[in-house]
């Protein structure tokens, strides 16, 4: 009988470190991040001989990659809808053509490079199966049809009601794809190798890494949520968002993936490794200011299955529902960023990488405007805009002491700090720093997981406070007559 792990199930995998950062080094650009984002560009500014180097915190391949459902596919929820609702309809036929590219550039350097990933083709579903949302997806099924795809439509299936299918996109492993490109790559990635502050120095960025400098014409910042840049830069243009996945193995393998228009979020997918099938199923999403129990979250997801494996997931999800790649300042090359891909990270992580790229070496791309991160607001995002602010506003206040039930976690003070302590099953207390660096926003304990979150802007630390997910750059860890002072 094989016990529930509390991790996902991507990280079954061998994932060997590479070398630090232990001396100064220089480079033309310096990409910040090693999951699918920070490989993908390393791999495009490679390809053109571009003198990069990349560096992660922690390993690669082992942040906000290995927790996606990871489905290679332009069927996206409501998407272009939304993007209708909040930009136009141009924007959404751009949108829909850098899906499908992204699509074929991913799966091109999967055939390319040989690399094994457990890639299967795919239908992709789009489904309701309440009456009232039809009208939603036969919007949908026009617009696809007239952007030229190839979409069907299925009424009274087995599992839905209504539904859109299209055929030409794909599954992988998400974490054994960014794995291979990391050994491709690997003399130009250092890991265990933590950006601790940049500094502009004429032409240059001095970056800081373990106690050495690395000297750079750019920085990419390629974290899930991008730090080194002004703190309400991106608070004002997204909210983060918590989703709860489990994996069960099971008899049988079916090359479709699904996701509903429906409340509570449901997306399911089907993964084929060796001479094992498993389902991925996803449960509920929530905006993650507006999380009540998150030990209960996952109770909700457990009545959906006897899952094996089960892990949260999340998301950062911008007021226009397009990403943010490129330039910070569209008159500076020097500083880029590519995050807020709005749950749909393996089409624009590998997007992101292409219009880097061609930023970086002046070259022409058509989806650079668009996703361009500066980009003004309208009174549609201002619309939206409103609810992202209340959301980091009600996180700040609601974090930390009171805000998720849990009897095992104790928020006082030790010395003159505010302190949140755990008691494992064993009796061990764990006692880290209670607020989060990033913006002080309390933090709540993650019984599942056994991680400290923040609800603000999803920082997440180990048990002991070690710092592995940002925006935050800082750990929390705190001992007994820690003077300190917080970050």
């Amino acid at each position: 009988m094989m016990f529930m792990k509390n991790k996902s199930i991507w990280l079954d995998v061998k994932n060997k470190t590479l070398k630090r950062v232990t001396k100064d080094l220089e480079c033309d650009t310096l990409i910040v991040g090693g999951g699918i984002t920070g490989l993908s560009t390393l791999y495009q500014l490679r390809k053109k001989n571009v003198d990069a180097l990349l560096v992660e915190r922690n390993k690669c391949g082992e942040g906000v990659t290995a927790r996606s459902t990871a489905k290679i596919t332009y069927l996206q929820e409501k998407i272009y809808r939304n993007i209708r609702r909040f930009g136009s309809i141009d924007k959404a036929k751009t949108y829909l053509e850098s899906q499908i590219a992204a699509v074929r550039e991913l799966k091109k350097i999967i055939e390319k490079e040989s690399i094994l990933c457990d890639l299967k083709s795919s239908s992709s579903i789009l489904f309701t199966n309440e009456e009232k949302n039809k009208e939603i997806l036969i919007e949908e099924y026009n617009f696809l049809k007239d952007a030229g795809v190839k979409v069907e439509w299925e009424e009274n299936q087995q599992d839905f009601k209504y539904a859109i299918k299209v055929g030409d996109t794909y599954m992988f492993h998400p974490v054994k794809y960014v794995l291979s490109l990391k050994n491709i790559l690997q003399d130009y990635i250092y890991e265990n190798s933590k950006v601790e502050r940049i500094i502009r120095d004429n032409s240059l960025y001095n970056c800081y890494v373990n106690g050495k400098v690395i000297k750079a014409k750019r920085v990419v910042i390629a974290t899930h949520y991008p730090y080194f840049i002004l703190p309400l830069f991106m608070p004002l243009k997204n909210h983060p968002e918590t989703s709860y996945v489990g994996a069960k193995k099971i008899n049988s393998f079916k090359n479709i993936n699904a996701i509903n228009i429906d409340t509570p979020t449901i997306s399911y997918r089907y993964h084929q490794s060796d001479d094992k099938n498993y389902l991925i199923y996803l449960f509920n999403s929530y905006s993650t200011p507006d999380i009540k129990s998150i030990k209960n979250n996952f109770e909700d997801l457990k009545k959906k299955n006897d899952f094996d494996y089960i892990w949260s997931n999340k998301d950062i999800i911008t007021n226009d529902y397009l990403p943010l790649i490129g330039r910070i300042d569209e008159d500076e090359d020097g500083l880029l960023v590519a995050c807020g891909y709005n749950t749909w990270g393996m089409t624009n992580a590998t997007l992101a990488g292409m219009i880097l790229c061609d930023i970086i070496l002046k070259k022409h791309n058509k989806y650079i405007q668009l996703f361009k991160p500066d980009r003004l607001l309208n009174w549609n995002k201002v619309v939206r805009f409103f609810p992202d602010a209340y959301g980091s506003i009600k996180a700040i206040v609601k974090s930390g002491k009171g805000n998720v039930n849990n009897q095992n976690v104790i928020y006082t003070t030790i010395g003159d700090k505010n302190v949140a302590v755990y008691r494992d099953e064993k009796g061990m207390d764990h006692i880290v720093l209670n607020r989060c660096p990033h913006m002080k926003c309390g933090l709540v304990f993650n019984e599942v997981e056994k991680t400290w979150d923040c609800l603000c802007h999803g920082s997440r630390y180990d048990i002991d406070g070690k710092c592995i997910e940002g925006p935050s750059n800082y750990d929390i860890t705190f001992e007994v007559g820690d003077t300190r002072e917080e970050k």
